[in-house]
């Protein structure tokens, strides 16, 4: 008889580990909040697919000038017109921020509308 009972302890925790589920631990989400918050971060400095026509124009003629001015100060020699080529990427970097946070406001209101 205990030979009986111990199979059917044996049969029953056989019968229960089957049923059994496995615990998957939860992923970790921290790299997609951050992604949420942080989007122009996480977004290629040149990738304009977010906003309308005009300003993915004005952008990329923006891009192209600043890249410009860097191949011109790359070979410039002249320490004067270094600093005036210097000036003018600073003018164009903070032109080129202004038309990035414009373009935001415009697309955060086409969101709701």
């Amino acid at each position: 008889m205990k030979k009986l009972y111990v199979l059917l302890l044996i049969g029953f925790a056989g019968t229960l580990s089957a049923f059994g589920q496995e615990i998957i631990p939860f992923p970790d989400l921290s790299q997609h909040n951050s992604a949420t918050y942080k989007q122009a971060d996480m977004i290629d400095s040149r990738n304009y697919s977010l906003y309308t026509q005009d300003y993915r124009d004005a952008l990329r003629k923006l891009d192209k000038k600043i890249d410009q001015i860097e191949a011109d100060f790359q070979s410039e020699t002249d320490r004067i017109q270094s600093t005036s080529l210097t000036e003018e990427k600073n003018r164009l970097l903070q032109e080129k921020t202004e038309l990035l946070e414009e373009a935001e406001l415009i697309e955060d209101l086409n969101k709701f509308y």
